[in-house]
């Protein structure tokens, strides 16, 4: 939209402006009589002026927001398919966890077993009130330590890290679409055509409103125009010359009439 806020900045002052020129058929005065005006000033000073550049970047404003929605958009639908992405790497791997996870809770339900049968054989072989000493120098000895210790976490168990998402547990993770890597693929494809297809519209929506601004701005440019004509025209009926140019076009003149203050005090006065 840059191209486009330069147009705001020039907006409404046409390029035919530095040569308005105004020929009168009805004026009273002399024959040669002719008058002047500051276009560069009456386009600064007119609150017209101010007016129809305040509602130009107003449009533009307008235009601007609509394509940012756009935009968004097509940057949501980006996000969500580097997601998806991630879910997929995941989800080749899900198998293998799941397995590795299950044969580690099966290993610790093992190891559970095994220390409480050896406790409770520690239990049954404790000396009993009334019965046999052992012989001499005999001693039973029991094994009383616990099984090795399992890993704690397994590489990959840990949780998954996701794109602007803080590293997500695996028991909390939630796949967006399915754990079946085809049925990934397949909402990876369809979400891949919609941002060709948003992409393309977004830059059509960027075409059509270059032209609508620029026709906006046309309008607005020679709605001000005519509204310039018209009080100079009568101004200048009234003050008896029958030529106006613009005072840059003056290389040399007696005796010209300058209007615009007189211009600018009519449109003010006016309305227009």
């Amino acid at each position: 939209m840059k191209k486009l806020i330069i147009t705001a900045i020039l907006a409404l002052v046409p390029a035919g402006a530095g040569a308005l020129e105004l020929l009168l058929q009805e004026n009273r005065g002399e024959s040669g009589t002719i008058g002047y005006v500051d276009i560069d000033r009456v386009f600064k000073d007119y609150s017209g002026t101010a007016g129809a550049r305040e509602d130009f970047l107003s449009e533009i404003k307008k235009k601007e927001d609509a394509l940012n929605a756009r935009k968004t958009a097509i940057f949501t639908l980006k996000a969500e398919m580097a997601k998806l992405r991630q879910e997929r790497e995941f989800a080749l791997t899900l198998p293998s966890l799941l397995e590795t996870q299950r044969s580690v809770e099966q290993a610790a339900a093992d190891a559970r077993a095994a220390a409480a049968a050896l406790a409770a054989a520690a239990v049954s072989t404790q000396p009993v009130t009334g019965s046999t000493s052992a012989p001499a120098g005999a001693e039973l000895t029991l094994s009383t330590a616990a099984p090795a210790a399992l890993p704690e976490a397994l590489p990959g168990m840990g949780g998954i890290d996701m794109p602007g998402v803080a590293k997500v547990p695996v028991t909390h993770f939630k796949f967006s679409v399915s754990t079946s890597v085809p049925e990934i693929d397949a909402a990876l494809q369809k979400k891949e055509a919609e941002v060709v297809t948003r992409e393309a519209e977004l830059r059509q929506a960027q075409r059509q409103a270059e032209r609508e601004l620029l026709e906006y701005e046309s309008r607005k440019g020679e709605l001000l125009l005519g509204r310039i004509y018209v009080a100079l025209r009568e101004l200048a009926i009234k003050e008896e010359v029958s030529v106006v140019v613009d005072k840059r076009n003056i290389l040399y003149g007696q005796n010209a009439v300058d209007l615009t203050g007189k211009l600018l005090k009519k449109l003010e006065e006016n309305g227009l």
